[in-house]
């Protein structure tokens, strides 16, 4: 019996956009003193990046698999969420508040990116979220 082959191709990821992911993942993860780390993915769901604040300890680091799975949830969550475009406008940001910790995920058409905050509890997430589109906003990159 021959082995069962996938039609799916894996997709390159862009040098450009993965050095991009970078640069984007060390502006921002310190800019306020309520991140605590922030994933940077891109349209198939993939991380790109990591960034970590020296705020986060170490016994709440997680794997790199469950890094992984953020990323594919974070996109689905934000794809779902655009359904509602045609009567609410495309999706900037949503908040996921948990009993310890907040999470933010904004939406970066403009970059073909998604970012997945995760966020003290006391964060306010619009701040946040506003702090960052300024930031990008004085960027020279697209």
């Amino acid at each position: 019996m021959k082995p069962i082959q996938s039609s799916r191709t894996e997709v390159e990821v862009d040098p450009a956009q993965a050095a991009l992911a970078g640069r984007l993942a060390r502006d921002l993860v310190d800019c306020d003193s309520s991140i605590l780390s922030l994933i940077v993915v891109d349209s198939m769901g993939r991380v790109l990046h990591v960034g970590r604040s020296a705020r986060l300890s170490e016994s709440e680091l997680v794997s790199p698999e469950l890094v992984r799975v953020f990323g594919t949830v974070s996109k689905l969550i934000v794809g779902a969420a655009n359904n509602a475009t045609p009567v609410m406008g495309g999706t900037e940001a949503i908040v996921g508040i948990f009993k310890k910790q907040k999470a933010l995920l904004i939406n970066l058409p403009e970059y073909n990116l998604l970012l997945a905050l995760r966020l003290i509890r006391s964060a306010n997430a619009e701040y946040i979220c506003d702090k960052i589109g300024d930031l990008l906003a004085t960027r020279a990159e697209p």
